[in-house]
């Protein structure tokens, strides 16, 4: 049994395997009867929780269709139907989700619940997303990455504007698959205290601060940026806002980097405010297939972590 929490607890390997896998995943889709039907019968017999304490599209629809198409079943658990923090420890739901399911997969606020759900589950967690961490995500931009530009490793990434939670999950993925970043936004929304301790005792050139985003882009192969603004945080002042508008992503922006550079974003967009209204009409933007082979990459992480490769 493997859990998929965290990235950086993911042997480069392992990562690495199930990157090959959401390829193989994916061609079979378009792959003779023979080839689709071995995997759209591999989780046959099985059933997949949702537990979602945030609100998702997303994650919520890939991980219901990667399920379905391999054979198996969804039960999506409603945090106001059952009851977790209401009578009964999360020690105890854990164990009586256990009894019935074959994989969990949670979207919540607090990583530390995440990690209390795996210590007492006899069956494997999958990270949908915290607070801290969102790796289902920046493994599928890895994995879009590859599919259009080749191997990641060595390779320019920016990120533009917040330090957020998928941040650090490319800080991660960074490390492991050996691909340098550059943050370029306000001072306010550098990566944080426990960001910066990961990379302690790494390669010091994994990870770069850049305030002027034209030359944090320049030759950059990827760009990514995300919402300003996480779900259910405070909106910010008009003081932040106003500089971070300084590293909104636009057409112009693009233009500093690589030719055949793409550009990213995990959505929902707020347009008009970390990127431009039209953006996503240029063809450099791959946020629809990003979105896409979500669906793939996660057929893969449940292939993993019940063990089918």
């Amino acid at each position: 049994m493997n859990n998929f929490l965290n990235l950086n607890e993911i042997t480069t390997n392992n990562l690495e395997a199930i990157l090959e896998d959401a390829c193989k995943v994916k061609k079979a889709t378009l792959g003779g009867s023979a080839v689709k039907e071995h995997y759209s019968s591999c989780l046959d017999g099985t059933l997949t929780g949702l537990l979602f304490e945030k609100l998702s599209t997303r994650t919520r629809l890939s991980f219901e269709a990667a399920v379905l198409r391999l054979g198996g079943q969804v039960l999506n658990l409603r945090k106001d139907e059952i009851h977790m923090g209401k009578g009964e420890t999360l020690e105890d739901t854990s164990a009586m989700f256990s009894l019935f399911l074959d994989a969990l997969v949670l979207r919540l606020y607090e990583e530390e619940k995440l990690y209390e759900f795996s210590r007492y589950s006899k069956i494997p967690i999958i990270n949908g997303l915290t607070n801290e961490s969102h790796p289902c995500q920046v493994l599928t931009d890895i994995f879009t990455f590859q599919e259009l530009r080749g191997c990641i490793a060595g390779k320019k990434v920016v990120w533009l504007g917040v330090a957020n939670n998928v941040f650090q999950s490319f800080l991660h993925a960074a490390v492991a698959l050996s691909f340098n970043i550059i943050f370029s936004g306000p001072s306010k929304f550098q990566p944080n205290k426990k960001m910066c301790e990961f990379l302690q005792g790494r390669d010091p050139n994994i990870l770069t601060v850049e305030q002027n985003p034209i030359v944090a882009v320049k030759k950059a192969d990827l760009i990514v940026t995300d919402k300003w603004v996480s779900m259910h945080d405070d909106e910010l002042g008009k003081s932040d806002l106003n500089k971070l508008e300084n590293f909104r992503v636009t057409r112009q922006l693009l233009d500093f980097a690589k030719q055949e550079v793409l550009f990213m974003h995990c959505l929902p967009a707020d347009k008009g405010r970390e990127v431009s209204q039209d953006i996503f009409e240029d063809n450099r933007c791959v946020a629809l297939q990003e979105a896409r082979n979500r669906m793939h990459l996660q057929k893969s992480i449940l292939r993993w972590c019940l063990g089918l490769f």
